[in-house]
């Protein structure tokens, strides 16, 4: 076996260390902390939707809203398909949890994500659709991606009890992470975390919407998609300045031990 160099990997690891620390800057937020304060939910369980808001999917298809329920139980989510905060991977825990339900996308729930900015496109929701979606369960097919017209978007996030703020200096919606379970006659079943989420509890959720029954609401869903942190002024990017700290004492403890290594290899007779 050749020996190990420890030149080689000095190189890949050094890059590491640089791009690490090429992490942004902190930086001061465009909302304050009393404009974050505004994004709320306050969803009100068993009203209905607006069944007959004209809503366009992902392939410019433009429908009501009740023709995109499809007779079965859907699970909401409010998204900016350019987001590059937490939207995404609560669309991916979502649809996760989705998949582990052991249902069937289709015959037993549709997938239903609702874009907050207006002037996202098609291709904005065709990306993050394939991005984001699990692939199990027949999930992609029946994962529907939908816009509207900035007033419309205003009247669904009213009807799901939503209150999101943007920001106009960095291009982005400060709103809650979480997931809406809707019966198939459009009326809000129950409210989910969209982060931590059981599958055996959405399954019941699921189940119970099917049934048309009505859950109750308690506020325990207090996280927001925001890249920036209200309280400081901050980017949130700051935190992962604390990980790329932690990240650097990693590589030099390997770098350490490898060379203890290679000192114990070369000092054995050959």
């Amino acid at each position: 076996m050749r020996p190990f160099h420890l030149r080689f990997a000095i190189g890949p690891l050094a890059c590491a260390f640089v791009a690490l620390l090429s992490l942004p800057e902190a930086g001061f937020a465009a909302l304050t902390s009393s404009q974050v304060d505004q994004v709320t939910l306050r969803p009100r369980t068993g009203d209905g939707l607006p069944l007959s808001l004209r809503l366009t999917d992902e392939f410019d298809a433009t429908k009501p809203l009740k023709e995109w329920l499809g007779n079965v139980p859907t699970v909401w989510i409010a998204a900016d398909y350019t987001c590059k905060s937490l939207c995404g991977p609560m669309i991916s825990i979502v649809s996760s949890a989705l998949a582990d339900t052991g249902l069937q996308a289709g015959s037993a729930y549709r997938l239903m994500v609702f874009g907050l900015d207006p002037r996202d496109t098609a291709a904005d929701a065709r990306a993050m659709k394939a991005a984001q979606v699990n692939p199990r369960a027949n999930l992609v097919k029946q994962s529907v991606f939908l816009r509207a017209v900035p007033s419309d978007v205003s009247v669904l996030l009213a009807a799901l009890g939503i209150g999101a703020a943007y920001d106009v200096e960095h291009d982005q919606f400060a709103h809650p992470v979480a997931a809406f379970v809707v019966t198939p006659e459009g009326r809000l079943s129950q409210v989910v975390s969209g982060i931590a989420i059981d599958p055996g509890n959405l399954r019941l959720a699921l189940v119970d919407a099917g049934r048309g029954r009505i859950g109750t609401w308690s506020d325990q869903i207090h996280l927001l998609c925001y890249g920036f942190d209200p309280a400081t002024g901050l980017y949130t990017l700051a935190v992962w300045r604390i990980l790329a700290g932690a990240s650097v004492i990693t590589m030099v403890a390997l770098i350490v031990l490898m060379a203890l290594l290679i000192r114990r290899d070369a000092s054995r007779p050959s």
